[in-house]
């Protein structure tokens, strides 16, 4: 299996400053989660918590130490700086799920050049997992990985798990995404989840989960950019709803472990679509 060594990265990289931003918000999150962290704003059924906003603070530490001159995006804290290169900060992915004791969140850090991701964290506080990526390939990192080899995986997409998640929060054409959960076809081949958090995109990179479907406009999100860079750079299949190019047209996105599976998913997202009509 091809590895990343990580006693050899380079510690000035944009990768591994995006690592330990990320994992320095996943500290924060992992120490807050089950604490009962105070809820400081609420929007309907979502809401901001104590814990979201030291998570922010911890990464924005980590990158004003180490890249005092970007521009840094937050979820929670909002816009500073300006320029070419935009860190975007979702500090808890899944506050819903980490506010219920569900271990179920993520930590997103990802860095926009020009609008072109350059490099990307995910951490799974939980499960003391980062995935990340430089752009060209993506890898994981977990303290047991490095006790037993000295280097990060290569992250391997597969379609084995047959668990693909629809994400119902978002909107769907004519609510094809929630006509597609009841799609016999689709049902006898995969298993349908309904997570919460971008954690479930991260997951087709890594082999974890076959694919993943959500609507909506994700151009330059806080909440998607990290997991689509891993997705792209692991060499998963991965689309606007219509099988064009991401962030165009239809919008929304559907990723996968290969080209097969992505074609049936679009196909029978499009037969739900037409059954509508």
């Amino acid at each position: 299996m091809a590895h990343h060594p990580a006693a050899d990265a380079d510690p000035d990289a944009d990768a591994e400053v995006a690592v330990r931003a990320a994992s320095a918000g996943a500290a924060v999150a992992r120490a807050r989660y089950n604490t009962g962290s105070r809820r400081t704003a609420d929007r309907g059924l979502d809401f901001t918590t104590e814990a979201d906003v030291e998570t922010e603070r911890a990464i924005r530490d980590v990158l004003a130490e180490l890249r005092p001159g970007d521009a840094i995006v937050g979820e929670e804290l909002g816009s500073s700086g300006d320029g070419r290169r935009r860190w975007l900060v979702d500090p808890i992915c899944g506050t819903l799920n980490f506010a219920a004791g569900m271990p179920l969140f993520a930590v997103n850090v990802a860095l926009d050049i020009d609008d072109v991701t350059t490099a990307a964290a995910v951490a799974d506080p939980a499960a003391g997992d980062v995935f990340w990526t430089d752009g060209v390939a993506a890898w994981h990192r977990t303290a047991a990985i490095e006790a037993e080899t000295g280097a990060d995986r290569r992250l391997q997409p597969a379609s084995s798990s047959r668990l693909v998640t629809v994400n119902l929060e978002s909107s769907f054409p004519d609510d094809s995404g929630t006509r597609l959960l009841s799609d016999e076809v689709f049902r006898a081949r995969f298993s349908p989840r309904f997570l919460s958090t971008t954690l479930a995109l991260a997951w087709v990179a890594t082999g974890q989960q076959a694919g993943y479907i959500t609507g909506g406009d994700l151009r330059g999100s806080v909440h998607w950019t990290a997991g689509i860079a891993l997705c792209r750079a692991a060499g998963a299949v991965i689309t606007n709803l219509a099988g064009d190019e991401l962030h165009t047209g239809d919008h929304g996105l559907v990723a996968a472990a290969d080209a097969e599976t992505h074609a049936f998913l679009l196909d029978r997202l499009h037969t739900a679509d037409g059954e509508a009509a």
